[in-house]
């Protein structure tokens, strides 16, 4: 990796861990490659523990979620799905938007952005 793009992960990095919205990126197989500290915080555990993990695992699924916002995407259709989650490790309520990154037609990653419904 180039010096500008270390740079430019790291600057990112920074950025979204200020964001106050939940930020989960997983690869097509759901497995989470990074998440934000605000993501931290509503499913209360470290990030470290949920990298490498499934995203259904976040809400006890054993199984992709029977509703997965990820399942209703399609190449180039614009992304308008929201789904209502509640995170069960410590009761935030959520509304979870996927955003699919595609690259040569084919489903590289999801961004999840959760907004929490009721903030305090």
């Amino acid at each position: 990796m180039e010096q500008s793009e270390v740079y430019t992960e790291k600057l990112m990095n920074m950025i979204m861990d200020l964001v106050d919205d939940i930020i989960v990126i997983h690869d097509s197989e759901h497995t989470i490659t990074w998440m934000n500290r605000a993501g931290e915080k509503a499913f209360g555990v470290p990030v470290d523990e949920v990298i490498g993990s499934k995203c259904h695992s976040l809400f006890n699924n054993s199984t992709p979620c029977a509703d997965c916002v990820t399942k209703t995407v399609n190449v180039g259709a614009p992304v308008n799905v929201t789904r209502r989650r509640i995170i069960p490790r410590t009761g935030v309520e959520c509304d979870c938007t996927a955003v699919p990154y595609y690259e040569n037609g084919k489903l590289e990653l999801v961004v999840q952005h959760l907004r929490p419904v009721n903030r305090g």
